[in-house]
This record gives C-alpha cells, structure tokens and sequence, in this order.
C-alpha cells in the first residue's frame, strides 16, 4: 500500500495530527499516515459535508467529540477551498478504534554472578561460562486509532483516509 499526499489531501493529514494530538494529550507519541486512492485526482472535488452520524457520535461516545471533529475539519476543508454543500461530492467519516495490546521482551541478562577462575582456568559458577540468564518483561497497553474517511458520493468509494495511531496511558 503506498501513502501519498497530494495537492488539498495535505491539510488532512495536518488535521488528523492535530486531533490525533488533542485526543492523545497523554500519549508519548503519535504515528500518522495518509492514503489516497492512486486513481483519483482530489482537485475534481469542491463540496463536502459529513456522514449523519459519524462513528465518534454513536451511542458510546460524546456528540461534543464529533463537534469537536465537525469545526476543525470544517475550518481546514475551507481553507483549501471546499463548500459545505447539501449536495455534496465528498463525505467526511470520523471514526474511533482502540485494541488491546501486549509487549513481550525476553533479553539476556548481562549481569555475572561473582564467578571465579579455579584449577587450570577453567570457570566456576558466575563466570562467563556460567553465568548470566534471561529477563522477560511483559507490558500491557492500549493503541488507539483515529480516523478520517473521505468517501466519494457519486461511486461509494473511499478515496482518501487519514490515521493517527497513539498508545493511551
């Protein structure tokens, strides 16, 4: 799958990074990425308006989130010259997704146990023929995911997708 970034999808991108932070104040970090379908020139597109109900504004999540979502998204769409329309060429879906993960790391311990040299050289318990182990630690954390959809209305097809994936803390 190759991510692009082209011509009015660029200020998406810079959206989805800003919600993806605002979203994750907690979090360490933030990967986003953009995808745009290879055939499709967004410069054909000027109208926009959102899906009835986006996925953040179902029955587990705060209608004040997709607010939230519907000003930014607005603000940047008419920056780059799109018009909210009651006929509109694209429809914008914000969704949320989280899953749970687990990190397994198991490592040698670099640590020797005080070993010694006994008769002709030949290492004791400690020594480096002897020593050392394994560590294994085992963390347990949440990824979440936001996402932009902008589907083409005409042909029902998803045309551009934005994705900011962070760890909650």
């Amino acid at each position: 799958m190759s991510f692009k970034v082209q011509g009015k999808s660029t200020g998406l991108l810079v959206l989805v990074l800003v919600f993806s932070l605002a979203v994750s104040a907690c979090a360490p970090s933030v990967k986003v990425r953009s995808d745009v379908a290879p055939d499709v020139n967004m410069s054909q597109f000027q109208t926009y308006d959102f899906f009835s109900q986006m996925g953040v504004e179902g029955e587990n999540y705060s209608n004040l989130l997709g607010q939230h979502f519907r000003d930014a998204i607005n603000s940047e769409m008419s920056v780059r010259g799109f018009k909210r329309s009651d006929a509109p060429q694209l429809q914008i879906n914000v969704s949320i997704g989280a899953q749970d993960k687990v990190r397994v790391n198991t490592y040698q311990d670099p640590y020797v146990y005080g070993g010694h040299y006994g008769y002709r050289g030949y290492g004791y318990y400690g020594s480096p023929w002897y020593g050392g182990g394994t560590q294994t630690t085992v963390h347990q954390y949440t990824e979440a995911n936001v996402y932009i959809d902008m589907v083409d209305s005409a042909e029902h097809q998803l045309i551009w997708q934005g994705v900011a994936t962070f760890t909650l803390t």
